[in-house]
């Protein structure tokens, strides 16, 4: 008896340890496969939300050509408003706009590619341009002239074919292209330009909101200028009809001895059309015989006033060309930009930004406000500057509700028919989250209401959240 007892002691000690073991088995294979379910369960929502930030990016698209279609160049008078955490069932979207340290100019919206340095234009005129860019050096520009025109010859400090060849590793030996750039992003592949010089040291603030920090004087190679790179003041799209707003083309003034008779003429039956008769034909008189270097030239020597000028400066171009590419509208373009243009200093600049009309006011054509704000410095301008914008840019950055997933998005929408039509789309969304993080701290907390979405951003962009 005590022999069989010792046997049941033993065969009940087995099956209790066989039933621990089954038991754990069980238990992990049920941790596991929870844990794979959660896995599963959190990739099904990030794919989910993908999928939702991409139709809210799209709709975001739709969004800027009904703008662009309805509103016209007046877009650039909507406010913060109108582009920032716009719904889209329960995500959003803002059109993001650099911070060019004006305070006219909104936090959100869409920019005027004509408010930018046009650097895919062969010429001297370019170079000088893109020479006063913010921490530009002189072999960037000498070679990205050499990039773009249609020869091998080395010209100033830059490079061709015979040095992109002999590149070695990490790069590998490409050609000059000797054409057009087709994209900006494009210039990493010219000798001197630097991710850092293009897109910045990664320390400047957030998008959505002011830095406060360059303000007017010299500094035009300061710190933040540095810090945003000069991506944002440089375009290759900027292009426009060689005509006036209402259509008619414009009035070379700029020509040899043999077609002045012929340009009075022309200008004497358009001026008709704009001002008084006797005044036209006193103002084609005093002309004369000279030479024209462009409107403002014009203005000084026939003495026009403000007023006339503004009627008449649309009608006058320096050059036969069906299209002009690269011409910067001086009432939108930022100080860096401005300081780009001819020969013009910090004071001038300074002179123009206070003058200019606000951007509800501006009017195609007017020009009288800077010939009176820099006096006979704004002859040769003429050919440099616009007051129209056919081309748009909007950076579009999307988010779902839950703050799950976000797609960022570049687009190049053109007007020049009429009919806005997107040129180019570029995904930045691995440039990260470009405003402030606290943003989709809200969002994933569940406080998402676009009521509260829509005034944290106004609480941003007038410096804090």
């Amino acid at each position: 008896m005590r022999r069989e007892t010792r046997r049941n002691h033993r065969r009940n000690g087995t099956i209790l340890i066989v039933a621990m073991v089954v038991t754990f088995a069980l238990a992990g294979t049920v941790l596991v496969l929870c844990r794979s379910m959660r896995a599963e369960a959190l990739a099904s929502a990030n794919q989910a939300a993908a999928l939702q930030v991409a139709s809210i990016e799209r709709g975001a698209e739709q969004y800027v050509l009904g703008v662009l279609a309805e509103e016209g160049e007046n877009a650039r008078t909507l406010g913060d408003d109108q582009f920032a955490a716009v719904p889209v069932g329960d995500g959003f979207f803002w059109v993001l706009r650099p911070d060019y340290d004006d305070a006219q100019l909104p936090a959100f919206g869409l920019v005027e590619e004509s408010a930018k340095i046009n650097i895919n234009v062969d010429g001297s005129g370019t170079f000088d341009k893109v020479s006063r860019l913010p921490g530009m050096t002189y072999p960037a520009a000498s070679s990205l002239m050499d990039w773009i025109d249609a020869d091998n010859n080395v010209e100033r400090d830059g490079a061709e074919t015979s040095y992109y060849v002999g590149l070695r590793d990490p790069a590998e030996p490409y050609y000059c292209k000797n054409a057009r750039l087709e994209t900006i992003e494009e210039v990493l592949m010219i000798r001197g330009w630097t991710r850092q010089m293009v897109w910045g040291d990664g320390s400047a603030p957030p998008l959505g909101q002011r830095s406060g920090t360059l303000g007017s004087g010299n500094n035009f190679l300061s710190d933040p200028q540095l810090a945003r790179g000069v991506y944002d003041l440089m375009t290759i799209y900027s292009v426009e009809p060689n005509t006036t707003a209402d259509g008619q083309q414009r009035i070379n003034v700029n020509v040899g001895r043999s077609s002045r008779p012929a340009m009075r003429d022309a200008l004497r039956t358009r001026f008709r059309q704009r001002l008084d008769r006797s005044r036209a034909d006193a103002i084609v008189n005093q002309i004369g015989d000279s030479r024209l270097t462009d409107a403002f030239d014009l203005y000084f020597r026939c003495h026009l006033t403000p007023d006339e000028f503004d009627k008449v400066a649309d009608d006058i171009t320096t050059t036969t060309d069906r299209t002009l590419r690269g011409l910067v509208n001086i009432n939108t373009a930022p100080r860096a930009v401005l300081l780009c243009l001819g020969n013009l200093e910090s004071a001038d600049v300074d002179k123009l930004m206070a003058a200019r009309p606000s951007l509800d006011s501006i009017q195609p054509g007017q020009l009288g406000w800077i010939a009176n704000a820099l006096g006979s410095k704004s002859v040769g301008l003429g050919s440099q500057i616009t007051t129209r914008t056919l081309q748009w840019s909007a950076d579009i950055l999307a988010v779902s509700g839950n703050g799950r997933a976000f797609k960022r998005c570049r687009i190049i929408v053109d007007m020049r028919s009429g009919t806005p039509q997107i040129l180019y789309r570029r995904d930045l969304s691995d440039r990260g989250w470009p405003m402030d993080k606290q943003i989709l701290t809200t969002l994933r907390s569940g406080q998402s209401g676009s009521g509260r979405m829509a005034q944290g951003n106004m609480n941003m962009a007038r410096g804090g959240y």
